[in-house]
Formats: structure tokens, C-alpha cells, sequence
């Protein structure tokens, strides 16, 4: 998929004049991979001969009410309501809805491919088709409302973009346009009710939203939320009788989304948040107890139940119109005690969790409880991440030698293997621009402790979001902070998905004119799509093929004042390693061989901290040690 994405918003536009010197930026996402790869799972697998087709749902003849909160699919729409797939279900784009998760329009098919590649293409985008509904027998008179949000976390639909609304006036087969808006900025979700005259009253109706955009990308985002037709209603008839949750958080660690299982065991209490924020919204016009509780659940929720906060039984008040956002207990001990949770641990290699948010309310039930309840889930497995897996936008640094790192405190000992990075394509012949897996282990003074010496290119994966791109030498990296990223050999534009909905941006560095900052100032708060992945540290190397030669090392005394000893040790021995000793600003201080001497002379060197890198030169393999000399 090669194609320019010419179509930036004024935001982005000035993002990009401001930031000009310091040649980092933000682009809107050329395509959602999140899409493409749920798309791949759900239908081509079941049916090839129509991938990259768009689905139609079968009919189906609905009666009164109608009403579609978007709480229960994800991704694509709910078949027994709509007959199209087009838009995208989820919770990342919209800001503050009425209730967790709205329908998305942009100008991406149903499988997050643009409609046209053509940069400066543009007309009408998604579809979202309702089912046939049965209106012969109204008794009254009949509303649709529904409520829109444009832009949102995503990108600013133009004066010339719309959403609009359409009835299919049965009598002559003609589609009737009844409600449009042009394009604006993120605003508010706003209400509207659109009256279903007598003219549509039979037993097929149909209504459908559509949007007009650039075909070319995801951009031009409008959000829909709580879609409800039913007769006995009147133009004043806005009241939603609903308290609902409108965020889902995923995960229970202090910034972190997902670690390695052993990593977290070496820490249980340091890596949990204090609290976590729950936001529900009462969309009615009384004030509501509400009896919140969240749970967790080992075995993906299978059971058992291993926490349930809070234990008694205890509300809030939720105020008409009002949205609430409560913390709510994690580890928090302190100023008083509230909740001490941790994850129970085991000796299993990897685990999933269920996190499930709920709440009851009072004084009595309100006329929607499917919202009432969203479930996450808390993975621990071969990787660490600060993301939630959606890219609302993509962040990219530009020239010859630029770097982009990831700043990561990796828990224990272990081997790094591959990186995983989300590549947003935003231009023409990004395919062919290169770069190099790099690690460092300081930024200030610069100590790279790898770099691949083959190139990499950007790969748009259509069945994972997230690019797997193995090391050529796994790498033993021993507990501390490292920065993982890449260098660029090309000068165009290399971008990463950045996820708006949560915020490490003080963890991200780019380095295109020789100093290392964060990012630069009017980009907003975010987290790069970039993950270190790790092997066990049980067998270290576990990604080398069978055949390959796997040895480790074992360094004392560790802080050393004459001599640091080293001692080979793993599967195979006595192979011979080049030592080197390495400083805090990248120089060799000592070399030396395995096969020459096991230990090294560290009486006469400064104090401080220092690397031993020890490079076999058989299979490459390249082990690096933390040392302090004092």
C-alpha cells in the first residue's frame, strides 16, 4: 500500500511548521490495522473468496424499539441491527460519550483499507445501514435520536466533509436525506431528534448514516452514540432514563499495559497502581446511588474469582447530567489503607487476567443495564508495553540518522529477541524506507549495546497489528532502564502508532540533530507503539535455532574494587568471547578474551557504572552485563 496522505488538518498542519527544526510530528493513520487484523481473524479465514470484499449482513425484519448503544460488539456492528460493516466499533476515538463505545466514520472500508488510494480522492465513505424495521402498526408518532461527536481523539473532519442521515421511502425505492452537518472540530456530543413521517410508516424501513471525506486515509472522523427509534415519543422526548460506564481501563500496573509474568513476580507490589479512574455517566435527569465494584478473574476469566473491590457495600452519588470519575483502589495504603490487591503468582509461564468493571444503581433499575458492565483483560506474557493496542494517530521523525527510542525498566535478567512496532503508512514508497533494531543503555552520553547490521523495513502486517522483528542476536540484558528503537538509514518520514489514550510521552525520545528530547511541544499526550520482546530467562536464548551454540556469563564480585571475575557457563563452554569493558560514555576501556584470562583489572579505572559485553564470535552472540566499580 503506497500512497501519500496529503489531506493533515490545521492542527497538524501547524503541529508540523512550528516543529519544523525539530523534525518530529504526528500524522492521522493511513490505515486501521486494528480492523485489518480483526477482519482477517473473522472472515478470511472462514471465507478467502471474499476478503477485502465488503460484507453485507443478511435481512432482518426488526420491530420497535430500536436502540444500539455500540457497549456489546467491537469492531464491526452488531449484525441483528445493522445489515453493513463498514464503520468501526469502539471506545479509543470519542471523547466523554454517552455511554461506553460509538460507531466511527472516516474514509476506511470495513477492513481498514482506504476506499481510494488516490490522495486527493474524496466523497462518500462508510455506510451504516439499519436492518429492515416494521412500522405498519405504529400508534403514534415515531423519533430517531441519536447523538454525534466530530473528531473526537482522531482528526478534524473540513468544511466540505458531512455526516448526514437518510430514510428509505418505500414508495418509489429512494433513499431521503433528512438530517446533515458539515464538518468542525471536536465538540461535545450533541443530541438530535429526526421525526419518521407517516410517508415512511410501512413494514421495510430502513434509515442509514453515511459520511462524505478524504477516501484516502483515516481521517474526517465523525462518532455516533445511542441510536433509539420507537413511536410514543415527541421532539422533547431527549431524555436517556441511563447511567452508564464510558471508559474501559486495561490494565491494573502502574503505567504499564502488559509485562513478562516473571518480570512482574520480582515486584508484585511496586509494579500495581494506586488506584484506578472509573468514569460512568448519568445520562438522566435524577440523581442515582451508584454500587460500583471491580473484579478479577485468573484463567481469562474462566475463574477464579481473585479480587473483588470494594468488599462492602458502599455508593456514589451520580448528579443529573452529571460524569463521575472515581478512583478506585488498587494498592493504596497509604495516607490510610484502602486495598492491598496483587496479582497472585504462580509458576506458570505466562497469565491473562479479567478485569471486570460494574455497578448497580439505586433507586431502581434504569432502561439499559447492558452498559452497566465492561470487561479487559491483564496479559502477562513475552513483551512490555505502555500501549492499549489502538493507534488514534502516528508519530514519525524525519532525516538520515534519526533515532526513535522507547524507554523501558526492564524487572530482571532476561533475553531480548525482537521488538514489536506498529508502522503507520502515511506516504508514497514508505515500504521501501529502512532502518536498524538499535538498543541503548543510556541516551545522555549515547551507549548503544546493539544494533542490527542488517536493515529493517517498515511491514504493514494485514493479520497482526503489531510487526514481530527478531533480533539477529538475542541479546542477555540485566535489570535496569534501556531504550529500545530504531536508527533510520533513510530520510523520509518512518512513523509509530500513538495511542492518545494513555500517556508515556516523558518515556519516548527522538534524536534527529544530535540530542535526545521528548517529544516536541504542542504534540499531545501519548504512548508509542513500540514493545520490547523478551525470551525466558530459564534458557536464555531460547529463540537460537537448535544447532546454535548458547553460553552465558556470571560476573563477582559485583561491586568489584581490583578484579571483576567472569565465568562462561550455559549448554556449551570454554568458547572463546571478546571482553569488552565499557563506560558511561561509550568508550572501551578494557578488551580482552575469554581464552586469555577470567577476569579483568579493574584497580586503576574510575568509579562508576560500567558494561562487560562479551561478543562470541562463532554465532554472534552478544551478552552484556551491569557492573558497578567502586
Amino acid at each position: 500500500m503506497n500512497f501519500q496522505l496529503y489531506k493533515l488538518s490545521t492542527f497538524f498542519f501547524l503541529l508540523f511548521t512550528i516543529n519544523s527544526f525539530a523534525q518530529d510530528t504526528l500524522f492521522e493513520l493511513g490505515v486501521n490495522k486494528t480492523l485489518i487484523a480483526k477482519y482477517n481473524k473473522s472472515i478470511k479465514e472462514k471465507n478467502p473468496e471474499i476478503f477485502r470484499k465488503q460484507k453485507k449482513q443478511s435481512k432482518i425484519l426488526l420491530t420497535l424499539p430500536f436502540l444500539d448503544d455500540f457497549s456489546q460488539n467491537w469492531h464491526f456492528p452488531n449484525e441483528n441491527l445493522w445489515q453493513d460493516i463498514y464503520v468501526h466499533i469502539n471506545s479509543s476515538f470519542p471523547i466523554n460519550p454517552p455511554s461506553y463505545g460509538v460507531a466511527t466514520f472516516d474514509g476506511l472500508d470495513s477492513i481498514g483499507y482506504p476506499y481510494n488510494f488516490m490522495p486527493t480522492s474524496y466523497g462518500e465513505a462508510d455506510v451504516l445501514t439499519s436492518q429492515p424495521i416494521d412500522l405498519s402498526v405504529v400508534t403514534d408518532s415515531v423519533f430517531l435520536s441519536f447523538q454525534y461527536q466530530p473528531q473526537g481523539n482522531g482528526n478534524k473532519p473540513e468544511t466540505q466533509d458531512s455526516l448526514r442521515l437518510e430514510f428509505f421511502r418505500q414508495a418509489d425505492s429512494t433513499w431521503i436525506r433528512v438530517w446533515g452537518k458539515a464538518g468542525t472540530s471536536t465538540q461535545p456530543f450533541k443530541k438530535v431528534m429526526v421525526y419518521v413521517g407517516s410517508d415512511f410508516h410501512n413494514n421495510e424501513f430502513q434509515f442509514r448514516f453515511k459520511n462524505f471525506a478524504t477516501l484516502s486515509g483515516n481521517v474526517d472522523h465523525w462518532h455516533i452514540d445511542y441510536v433509539y427509534l420507537n413511536d410514543n415519543r415527541t421532539s422533547a422526548d431527549t431524555l436517556l432514563n441511563d447511567v452508564a460506564l464510558i471508559t474501559n481501563h486495561f490494565s491494573l500496573l502502574n503505567q504499564l499495559t502488559a509485562m513478562p509474568w516473571d518480570h512482574y513476580k520480582t515486584d508484585t507490589i511496586g509494579l500495581m497502581r494506586e488506584v484506578m479512574p472509573v468514569s460512568y455517566k448519568n445520562n438522566f435527569n435524577i440523581t442515582y446511588d451508584v454500587f460500583y465494584k471491580y473484579e478479577v478473574s485468573d484463567n481469562n476469566g474462566a475463574g477464579p474469582v481473585v479480587e473483588v473491590y470494594p468488599t462492602g457495600v458502599a455508593s456514589k452519588n451520580a448528579f443529573a447530567y452529571s460524569t463521575l470519575t472515581e478512583p478506585q483502589a488498587v494498592y493504596q495504603i497509604t495516607p490510610s489503607f484502602l486495598n492491598d490487591f496483587t496479582f497472585p503468582t504462580d509458576n506458570s509461564t505466562n497469565k491473562v487476567f479479567q478485569i471486570k468493571n460494574y455497578f448497580d444503581i439505586n433507586p431502581f433499575v434504569d432502561d439499559n443495564q447492558k452498559n452497566d458492565t465492561v470487561k479487559s483483560f491483564q496479559v502477562f506474557g513475552s513483551y512490555y508495553s505502555y500501549d492499549d493496542g489502538s493507534a488514534e494517530l502516528g508519530y514519525g521523525i524525519q532525516g538520515v540518522g534519526a533515532k526513535l527510542a522507547n524507554q523501558f525498566t526492564i524487572k530482571k535478567t532476561d533475553t531480548l529477541t525482537a521488538m514489536q512496532i506498529y508502522f503507520n503508512p502515511i506516504r508514497d514508497n514508505i515500504s521501501a524506507e529502512s532502518f536498524k533494531l538499535t538498543v541503548w543503555s543510556s541516551l545522555n552520553p549515547e551507549i548503544i549495546i546493539y544494533q542490527q547490521n542488517d536493515f529493517f523495513y517498515p511491514i504493514y502486517s494485514f493479520t497482526d497489528a503489531f510487526v514481530h522483528y527478531e533480533l539477529a542476536t538475542p541479546l542477555v540484558l540485566p535489570a535496569g532502564t534501556y531504550y529500545f528503537g530504531y536508527e533510520k538509514i533513510t530520510a523520509p518520514f518512518l512513523n509509530v502508532g500513538y495511542d492518545v489514550n494513555t500517556n508515556t510521552r516523558n518515556k519516548i525520545w527522538y534524536n534527529s540533530q544530535g540530542t535526545w528530547l521528548n517529544p516536541s511541544a504542542g504534540i499531545p499526550n501519548g504512548s508509542l507503539m513500540l514493545r520490547p520482546v523478551f525470551g525466558t530467562t530459564g534458557d536464555p536464548i531460547s529463540s537460537i535455532k537448535e544447532n546454535e551454540i548458547i553460553s552465558d556469563f556470571k560476573i563477582f564480585p559485583n561491586p568489584a574494587t581490583n578484579y571483576v571475575y567472569f565465568e562462561q557457563i550455559g549448554k556449551t563452554q570454554s568458547l572463546e568471547f571478546k571482553v569488552e569493558l565499557i563506560d558511561m560514555f561509550g568508550r572501551t576501556v578494557v578488551e580482552t578474551l575469554t581464552t586469555k584470562a577470567n577476569r579483568i583489572d579493574v584497580s586503576n579505572i574510575n568509579k562508576g557504572i560500567y558494561f562487560i559485553r562479551f561478543i562470541n564470535n562463532i554465532n554472534s552472540q552478544l551478552i552484556v552485563k551491569k557492573v558497578i566499580i567502586q
